[in-house]
Order: structure tokens, then sequence, then C-alpha cells
């Protein structure tokens, strides 16, 4: 009796030791599901190197469309459609269209329209149908465009000092203890909007890479809704750590609304140039290496100076594959089913106790994500 007790106790013990780690392994998956909810609903993917679609080739490995091979199925159009990208807040436009549609249609002996550019689905959808052969957009959209259209990027917009655009800091107040990336754990990033490049998208796939942390999971996100909110909340002790547009930080150094005292960078992005200028892979050699001419040989004179240098602007001959890493990097790190997440956050991983239904929605072809907003 005294041994069929023992075994019986031994076997409950063991059912009790079974269940337990079962529970313990339910509960981590459920909390591992939670968490990858958290971070899906940022738009925050493992980062994958995107490439071009399957309808395209990339013969010599530039990252690049290949012009089809079929001189049947190059185009050249009557009349030339330039979509571009406006900010409709300017005073002046970074480029001078008129003069640009003007020089284009001098350059190919073609007449010129142009449409405004705002990275929609049906936007994107026109440029891989070819009913736009010229494109000027946001450099961190390109990407997209690029892989899933047939977008040629042939120049940025700078001066002799580099393009024009702008870098990502993190930075944090003057008497923080935080160093390096790593440092962030379990802290709170203040990122401007979601849509923002240099505000939050830029910041939170460098901490998923070069950190390996994970919003809403290793640190936690907050947003301020404001460039100049973010500096002054970080100056003033409301924020610990925020993702800074730097050309905003340079204006409010330049204005004396803050001092270099008052906070410190603990990291700097390559630039993200502002504008980006290309044409449609399957134009015809001819009518490509004109448009290339044209591009970079349009003086704008009339378009807006840059800021830090005073130097009237003018499209520069860019290389996708160098120039364009950093935003490639950024790309590589978003699902494109961004711009269908809800509203609301799911609930902390904390409160959540098994898995719920998927946040992101289901893909949509074409699909593009949200136009990149600079700040």
């Amino acid at each position: 009796m005294v041994r069929g007790a023992l075994l019986i106790g031994l076997a409950a013990a063991i059912a009790i030791i079974c269940f337990t780690t079962f529970r313990a392994a339910q509960e981590r998956a459920a909390l591992r599901a939670s968490q990858d909810r958290l971070v899906a609903y940022h738009g925050l993917t493992p980062m994958t190197h995107k490439r071009l679609a399957p309808d395209y080739t990339d013969k010599d490995g530039g990252l690049l469309a290949d012009p089809p091979a079929d001189p049947a199925q190059r185009l050249d159009p009557d009349t030339l459609v330039i979509a571009h990208y406006q900010d409709a807040d300017a005073d002046t436009q970074l480029v001078d269209w008129e003069a640009f549609l003007a020089h284009v249609a001098a350059a190919t002996g073609k007449p010129v329209v142009r449409q405004e550019y705002l990275n929609s689905a049906d936007d994107v959808a026109a440029v891989k149908a070819g009913k736009i052969h010229i494109v000027a957009l946001h450099a961190a959209d390109a990407p997209y465009v690029v892989n899933n259209a047939g977008f040629v990027p042939v120049a940025v917009l700078g001066t002799e000092a580099g393009a024009h655009g702008n870098h990502l800091d993190i930075a944090v107040g003057a008497k923080s203890k935080i160093e390096s990336l790593a440092d962030l754990r379990e802290h709170t990033l203040t990122c401007t909007t979601p849509d923002s490049i240099t505000g939050y998208r830029a910041a939170i796939a460098i901490l998923a890479e070069e950190a390996s942390m994970r919003p809403d999971v290793d640190y936690a996100i907050n947003f301020s809704f404001g460039q100049k909110r973010s500096i002054q909340g970080l100056v003033e002790g409301d924020f610990e750590v925020a993702a800074l547009s730097d050309d905003k930080v340079q204006s409010m150094l330049g204005k004396g609304s803050i001092d270099k005292e008052d906070f410190r960078v603990i990291y700097e992005s390559q630039v993200i140039p502002r504008l980006t200028i290309g044409y449609i892979y399957n134009l015809t050699p001819e009518l490509a290496g004109k448009l290339s001419a044209a591009v970079l040989s349009f003086a704008n004179q009339g378009g807006a100076v840059d800021d830090s240098t005073g130097q009237p602007m003018r499209f520069l001959a860019s290389d996708y594959q160098k120039d364009f890493e950093f935003v490639r990097k950024i790309d590589d790190s978003f699902d494109p089913r961004f711009h269908k997440r809800p509203s609301v956050p799911p609930a902390p991983a904390a409160e959540q106790t098994a898995p719920a239904a998927e946040q992101t929605g289901p893909a949509v072809e074409p699909a593009a994500p949200p136009a990149a907003a600079p700040a």
C-alpha cells in the first residue's frame, strides 16, 4: 500500500510538473503573440531586403528594373505626363515646375502635362501602367515605387554640398544617463506622428536593426504631434528620448530657441533626400536619355534655395544602390499594409492573456505605404 501511494504521488507530481510546463509555454506563446501584435500595429516587420516584383528583371544587379528586351513593349508617348510631390504649406516650391515642364518639352519635342503625386495606390498603379512617365516624389517613398511600379530614379534635388535632405537625430536631455541606442531599453521614445520619416519610421527601424529592440515591447512610444513640441519637451525635461528632424533642431538653434547644452544627440542618420525624380523603366532608350539630360541640365532658377547653404537647388545625378541605402533600410523594415492599421492601438502586452484578431488587415494590390511626411 505504501508503495502504491508513492507511485500515485509520483504520478501526480509528474502530472503537475507537465501541466505547469504546458501552462508556462502557453503563457509565453500568448505573451509573444501579444507583443507581435503591438509591433505590427506600428507597421514594423522583421527586416527583409525587398527586391523588384516578379514583373521586372535586374540583370546588372543595380536594384532597378531593366528596360523591356522587346522593342515593341517600350513606350514613346506623344504627350509626357509628369507627376510631382507638392508641398502645400511652402511659400516657394522646391522646384519651379512650370519652368521644368517647358524645359522638358523643349528637350524632347513633346507636349508635357503635369499632375500632383500623392503616393496613393492609384498613383502607384498609374506609374506601373505607364500613364505617368516622369515622377518626382519624396525619396523615402521611392523604394516601394521602384520595386512595384518600375520607377527609375535619376537624380535628387540638392546643391554642390550634396543632396537637399534631412537627418534623423535621436536625442536625450543634457543630464540623461542614456549614452547609446542600447540604453533606450525600458525607456520611452517620443515621436511626432506615425507618417513621419525622421520623427518616427526611421527611428524605430534603426532601433530594431541596430539595437534589436521593438516598440511597445522593449521600449515605449508616445507622440508629441509636432517637431517643435518634441524638441521643446526634450530640453524642458518632459521627454527623456526623442526622434528629431535635424533641420528643425538646427532652425531652433539658429533662432536661439534652444542651446546646444540643452540636449545630446546619441544617433545621427545618413541624409534622407527630400526629393528624387526619375522616369518609368519601359520608355524607349532615346526618350529616357533625353529625359535624363533634361533633368540634369535644368537650372531651377525660380525654385527654392537651400536654407543651410543659400545656394539655388538643382537636380544632381544619383546612384540608387548607394545614395538610397538608408531609405531602403527604412522601407525594408515596414509592412506596406501600414495604412490599414487600426486607429486605436491594441491593449499593452501585460493586459492581454490570449491572441487577438489580426490587426493589420489584408494586403491590397497594388498597396502603397502612406505618403512620407518629412518631420
